[in-house]
């Protein structure tokens, strides 16, 4: 699942024939990758765009499929987003979820019109992870369920996720090549610490903090450790 950040706001602040360009060449651009990864358009709303793998046919490597395709997607859309920008265009990034999960295949809508799509809980969790992106920091945010399925990923933790709507906890990371990431052994053994609420932790990732301050990670986890030390709920 995708999402093209402050698309609304834009649409307001320019010409209809200037969004109408700027939207089919983003959206061109991001199915032609679905379909070089040999994925299935599920869905276009708006600015969104939902990718299906696995369905119509069965890919027994999809996880790694659609992951790749997301890095992809994101290498797109931040080349995308320069270029329109340089042409004064004040284009966002593009947030992205993949989760991996059994959902219903088949032709939904009714007598007069059918739709092919995926509908189940997987769906929904995509569509979440997308959308805790804005809260991390972070452009992509890939299950636990996703990785493990994966041959070949290059990710660090993000963190265990409740999703809203959800009671579970899931757990979730971030591709390297989609991040601000500085030293990633640092974040690695600060992340452990936090993991085991080591006292450590707050001074780790402060420091890391100062040393990468592009890394909006990490500042999410500072900021919300430095909250906890001062009673703030989260």
């Amino acid at each position: 699942m995708s999402d093209l950040e402050g698309f609304t706001a834009m649409m307001e602040r320019y010409e209809p024939a200037v969004i109408s360009t700027i939207l089919n060449d983003y959206l061109d651009g991001m199915i032609k990758i679905a379909f070089e990864h040999d994925g299935t358009l599920d869905r276009i709303v708006g600015d969104a765009v939902a990718v299906i793998f696995s369905a119509p046919v069965v890919q027994a490597d999809h996880a790694q499929r659609a992951y790749d395709c997301a890095l992809a997607m994101d290498r797109f859309a931040e080349a995308y987003a320069e270029q329109q920008r340089a042409a004064g265009v004040a284009l966002g990034s593009t947030r992205i979820g993949v989760h991996t999960g059994r959902v219903l295949i088949g032709n939904f809508g009714g007598n007069e019109m059918l739709d092919y799509r995926a509908l189940g809980d997987p769906i929904n969790t995509a569509s979440r992870l997308e959308t805790v992106n804005s809260q991390l920091g972070t452009r992509i945010c890939v299950s636990g369920e996703t990785i493990e399925q994966c041959s070949s990923v290059s990710v660090r933790p993000v963190g265990d996720l409740v999703l809203k709507g959800k009671q579970e906890a899931i757990a979730a990371y971030e591709p390297l090549a989609a991040s601000r990431v500085g030293d990633l052994d640092a974040y690695l053994n600060s992340y452990q610490q936090m993991c085991e609420r080591s006292e450590e932790a707050r001074t780790a990732f402060s420091r890391l903090a100062e040393s990468a301050p592009d890394d909006r990670l990490v500042q999410f986890h500072n900021n919300r450790l430095m909250g906890e030390s001062r009673g703030v709920g989260l």
